[in-house]
């Protein structure tokens, strides 16, 4: 996949003014940031082949950042946006270290033509699966 443009540094700055407030208290916190909490929404409010670009923002809002992408199996580009929520459930300082957890979403929603193709979606807080 070649992705040409992705904008993280909203990301990187959320991440960091989170992690920062929760280092400055030095106590355990709860944020998040991000647009999209709930990837099932995808799958019960649009539609492959048929929804538009205005249909996915209603459900997700705007996205963090887009690009394009062409696949081996099928060279037609594709638009791609860019979405992503970060929660920090947790931080402490320990001693001269900060011990910081969090849960990472990522999603990756492609367009055909100006209409959804489907979409691909990373998160650290769900186990993974094989079949």
């Amino acid at each position: 996949m070649n992705v040409r443009t992705v904008r993280r540094a909203p990301l990187l700055l959320a991440l960091f003014a989170i992690v920062g407030g929760a280092w400055t208290t030095g106590c355990s916190t709860s944020a998040t940031t991000g647009a999209f909490t709930q990837v099932t929404r995808l799958d019960s409010e649009l539609k492959r082949g048929v929804s538009t670009k205005g249909d996915v923002q209603q459900v997700l809002g705007a996205p963090t950042g887009s690009g394009h992408a062409t696949f081996p199996t099928d060279p037609t580009p594709r638009e791609i946006w860019f979405y992503q929520d970060v929660e920090v459930t947790d931080a402490k300082r320990e001693g001269d270290w900060y011990r910081v957890s969090m849960r990472l979403q990522v999603l990756l929603v492609f367009f055909k033509e100006e209409i959804f193709d489907g979409f691909m979606w990373f998160s650290n807080a769900v186990p993974g699966t094989y079949r």
